[in-house]
């Protein structure tokens, strides 16, 4: 392993980083890999803070929502760094809310009157600190002065708690102004407009498993913010040999519409922003589906039975038998799958089945990240109801190739790759013996995942796939 610190200079090679062939990808393809490539080692672990999100900061956080001079506004949003520390801060475009306020403030406020006094965070590994982008609050230090900002409990696997007590006027300051506080940093730069965003980190005693995060107010005339957390293997300089469990499976609850259960995650792309939030976002428009998303395949194997449509879109390996053998039960109930993107790559390596006989086929390569035109071939199919006949996109132009002896497919779009002077399928159906399942290639990043052809393929593969042969 190289240390990013050794390496004297970066530049794209215009090759791919999905986990085989390397082929073409340009430098804005590599965008946020070059991000993660600041946490060395994989120390670092960004935790997935989308369901403990409380409020949106392209509206007021605090006295009302209305009031949208009552936020904290970042000059950019993606994967940055304080120090060494990445965070992810999720823009408000990208999400229904995007960030953690908590009930507490004036009595009359919004804050204090709609918000909850506490969240959960999934974690599913050790850490050996925390580090925490928030550290402001409504009606913070200077105001205050003493009182508990917000109270983190560290629930263990094996059931061990450790306790966090966060104060105002030592971690925590008020959004609105530069007041100064010893336990945490300001951040001048991030912040565009008045006011200010801070960050601090707090060591982890136990080197135990972390099962999940509890945040808690005190619903007093504090309300804490929070933008992000980041977990950390290092403590003190020196490395800590981490053990990685996989998290308790989570039970979902399911509303009206179609059942669709999401499986994200891996490399190479930004899983939770696009494939969660953003299809999610198209899917539960009008009650057409009722969206859960994970990127553990615990909770894929646990949940499946109760879903109708498994949308999997994740390039990481599938090890376990029993989460294997959850997405064949799934497709020998009738029941559907839609493959997206990533995950009609060759990921599968212990289980070519996957390929062969759920994808018919794959993707090893794809042309650099730009412009094509995609050109329906079978506009008479229900999944491309309402797409026009072509569309043009920014995105990764996928060398899907059938495989000879797969399970046969029949291609409903194409695309031309000049690159390679070959067409290839961009969406297509699956003639499994038992399920409907379709693979749609495309979706990169918003420039697919905002597209309104892009939202209806979705929309329509899905109820299509729900139907049982």
């Amino acid at each position: 392993t190289i240390r990013v610190s050794n390496i004297k200079s970066r530049s794209s090679s215009g090759r791919s980083l999905m986990p085989e062939g390397f082929e073409q990808l340009g430098a804005e393809g590599m965008r946020d890999m070059l991000t993660y490539l600041c946490a060395d080692e994989s120390r670092f672990r960004i935790l997935d803070l989308s369901k403990a999100f409380t409020a949106n900061n392209s509206r007021g956080l605090f006295i009302t929502p209305d009031n949208r001079e009552d936020t904290i506004a970042f000059r950019k949003y993606g994967l940055l760094k304080a120090d060494d520390v990445p965070f992810d801060v999720i823009s408000p475009d990208k999400a229904v809310a995007n960030v953690i306020v908590l009930k507490g403030g004036d009595s009359r406020s919004w804050s204090r009157q709609n918000l909850p006094q506490s969240v959960e965070i999934p974690v599913g590994i050790a850490a050996a600190q925390l580090h925490f982008l928030g550290g402001v609050a409504g009606w913070g230090h200077p105001l205050n002065p003493d009182a508990d900002a917000a109270k983190v409990t560290i629930q263990f696997a094996g059931g061990a708690k450790e306790i966090i007590m966060l104060k105002n006027g030592r971690e925590f300051a008020d959004y609105n102004g530069r007041a100064d506080v010893p336990g945490s940093k300001m951040l001048e730069s991030w912040i565009r407009g008045r006011g200010q965003i801070r960050w601090f980190s707090k060591p982890v005693s136990n080197p135990a498993v972390i099962e999940k995060l509890t945040i808690e107010s005190f619903n007093n005339g504090v309300a804490p913010v929070f933008f992000a957390v980041t977990a950390d293997t290092e403590k003190s300089g020196a490395k800590v040999e981490i053990p990685v469990a996989k998290p308790a499976a989570r039970i979902f609850e399911w509303g009206t519409g179609i059942k669709t259960l999401v499986v994200g995650g891996g490399s190479s792309h930004d899983f939770n922003r696009f494939f969660n939030l953003a299809d999610k976002k198209t899917l539960e428009e009008g009650g057409f589906a009722s969206v859960n998303y994970t990127e553990n395949f615990t909770d894929m194997a646990a949940n499946m039975k109760a879903a109708d449509v498994l949308q999997y879109n994740t390039n990481k390996e599938i090890t376990d038998p029993a989460e294997k053998r959850s997405i064949l039960d799934h497709l020998a109930a009738g029941k559907g799958m839609v493959i997206v993107h990533a995950g009609a790559w060759y990921n599968q390596k212990g289980w070519l089945e996957f390929n062969t006989e759920i994808i018919g086929g794959g993707s090893r390569g794809h042309d650099r990240l730009g412009e094509f035109e995609v050109k329906v071939t079978d506009a008479a199919h229900p999944v491309m109801k309402g797409v026009p006949a072509s569309f043009s996109l920014v995105d990764e132009l996928y060398y899907l190739e059938p495989e000879p002896k797969s399970t046969p497919i029949q291609v409903l779009a194409e695309a031309h790759s000049a690159t390679k002077n070959k067409t290839y399928p961009s969406v297509y159906v699956v003639k499994h013996p038992k399920a409907r399942i379709v693979v749609i290639t495309l979706g990169h990043d918003a420039r697919a995942h905002d597209l309104d052809a892009y939202k209806t393929l979705l929309k329509n593969a899905i109820s299509w796939v729900k139907v049982k042969n």
